[in-house]
Formats: C-alpha cells, structure tokens, sequence
C-alpha cells in the first residue's frame, strides 16, 4: 500500500484530544443556552435531493455540492446547508412559530486558497414566524449570550444589510459582478476605477467610495440621503431599528456596508462575529424571508450558525 493512502484527503481536518475536548465543553454550554432560550434541537437527514437545493432561487453552487446517485437513480447531496431542510420542515408543518437549534457537519467543495475546509461543524438556530424587528433583536441577543458563555476575548460584531447590498447592485451601472466582486475583497482602488468607468459623480459616486471606510450608521444615513434612493433609505431604517449600541461589556459592534451575503438567500439584516487571530468568522447569520416564501409559507426568518472549528481556533489563542 502506497504511503500516501495513509494520509487525511486535502480537503478533511482532524481535530487534536484536547480540541475535542474544548469542542464537547462549547457544545454543552451552547446547548443549555438554546434549551434555556426554548430552542428545540433537531437533527435533519445527511442526504437531500439535490433539487432541493437547486430548485430554489437561493444562490446555491451546485458544483460545490457532493452528489451521488442512489438506487433509484435520483441525485442525492451530502448536507451542503442546515437552512433550508429546517424551513422546508416548518413550511410543510401546521406551526406558525418556531425555534429550532442543531449541532452537524455540512459539506461543501471549497478551493484551498480560500482557507476554509470542506466538511465543517456547525451550531447553530433558526427562529421562524416572528416580525421583522422582533426577530432580529432576538437573534442578535442570543449571538451576545453565546459571546458571553464563551468568554472570548476581543469580539467584534459586523452588522450589514442584504436589501443594502441589492439595491447597491441595481445601481452598479449593469457591471453587479464585478461591483461584488470589489466589496468582497475591500478594494478601495478597484471602487475609485470602477466609478471612474461609469463616470459616477455627486452623491451616488461620493456614497460608493465610502461604503469600505463607513462603519457608523449616522454617517451612510448621510451619504444615503444625499442619493435620494428611497429604497437604500429603507433598509437603513430596518438597521436603525434594531437599537444596537456601539459595544456592549463582551464586544464591539461595527456597521459593515460593503458585506455581501454568505448565503444567496439573505433578504434584510446580515451579521458575522469575529475573534482576533481568527481570519475566518466564528458566527454568521441572516434573514431569509425570501426562502421560506419559496416553500408556500410567508412569515419572518433569521438564523445563525456557529463556525467550531473557528470557535476552537479562537479559544486556543486566548
């Protein structure tokens, strides 16, 4: 037998004893904190069909799913997200509310450079049925006591908006890739060329220079303002609703409006939590009204999930 059929395949991470060890101590303290907060923990199949993913308008990468053929000759997917089986569940349920928790592996190709694994543990809620406003703050609540239960130092919230994020894309000039694209790597130069290009002048040219080095609300209210876009206006209101102070006693709290969503199916407020000396972010979580819409049910959706193999990260180096 070759040398190399005793090695972890690239794309698979293993974890030390006394990183499991830390991992089993997170998930009991996140456990009796969703239990205490009347979350109740399901535990969704490993496969899906994979039309179940791809028939949705949500974004979703089928090239990044692992795709078999089952006996019936149907094509089948290794979990590539916690979301969807649990609205799909709701949706074809009689509740009109619901708290949901789960603790599981998703499972999605990724490219090495990007520093993320292709099987990783998550943790992570769904709350279903509640409004807009109402539940966000609790969602976002829930995110500072996990914060609090782990006691990890130097936290820093970033609160954006997939409606922002939209709207700023229907405003690109036709060129919403690329615009994207800039937001996501932070590139101011690669924005100052962009509006160049487009010959972009005034409020709308001043607004997109600023959406990289902007992380207060007064200030994008302004520049928003002064575009006299109704609709960038709005999803600014729906942030300002929510009330959030700038840091709380176990981190700090920043405006990000050049985030793009995680997720294709993030409608309205958008989050990511991280810890120094972790690149990637421990937590991460959105609205997805949209989707469960797509499932026949309309009402308001938010979730969050857990990155542990982050969490862990960030542990060890405190």
């Amino acid at each position: 037998m070759e040398k190399m059929n005793y090695l972890l395949p690239e794309e698979s991470g293993e974890m030390t004893l006394s990183g499991i060890t830390t991992l089993r101590k997170i998930e009991q303290k996140l456990r009796n904190l969703f239990e205490s907060q009347n979350y109740q923990e399901v535990m969704p199949p490993n496969f899906e069909y994979v039309e179940l993913y791809t028939g949705l308008d949500a974004g979703f990468e089928q090239e990044k799913m692992f795709q078999f053929i089952n006996h019936e000759g149907k094509s089948i997917a290794l979990r590539y997200d916690f979301t969807v089986p649990l609205a799909r569940n709701f949706a074809l349920s009689e509740l009109t509310e619901a708290r949901y928790s789960y603790f599981g592996k998703v499972f999605r190709k990724e490219k090495r450079h990007k520093g993320r694994r292709t099987e990783s543990y998550q943790v992570g809620t769904e709350l279903l049925g509640l409004s807009e406003v109402t539940g966000d703050q609790e969602i976002l609540g829930l995110t500072f006591m996990i914060l609090e239960a782990l006691t990890l130092k130097k936290t820093i919230v970033e609160i954006g908006s997939a409606a922002f994020y939209k709207r700023l894309c229907e405003l690109s000039g036709g060129d919403a890739q690329l615009f994207s694209e800039l937001l996501e790597k932070k590139s101011l130069s690669g924005m100052k060329a962009f509006v160049d290009k487009h010959e972009m002048t005034g409020a709308p040219r001043d607004l997109l220079l600023a959406l990289m080095t902007t992380t207060d609300l007064p200030t994008m209210k302004k520049l928003v303002l002064a575009t006299g876009d109704e609709k960038l206006s709005q999803a600014l209101e729906m942030l300002e609703a929510l009330n959030l102070p700038d840091k709380t006693a176990i981190c700090q709290i920043h405006y990000d409006f050049a985030m793009v969503p995680a997720m294709g199916y993030y409608t309205g407020l958008m989050f990511q939590v991280y810890v120094e000396g972790v690149a990637q972010a421990i937590i991460s979580g959105g609205r997805y009204d949209k989707l469960l819409k797509q499932f026949g049910k309309t009402t308001g959706s938010i979730g969050f999930c857990v990155h542990m193999d982050n969490v862990v990260k960030g542990l060890n180096n405190d």
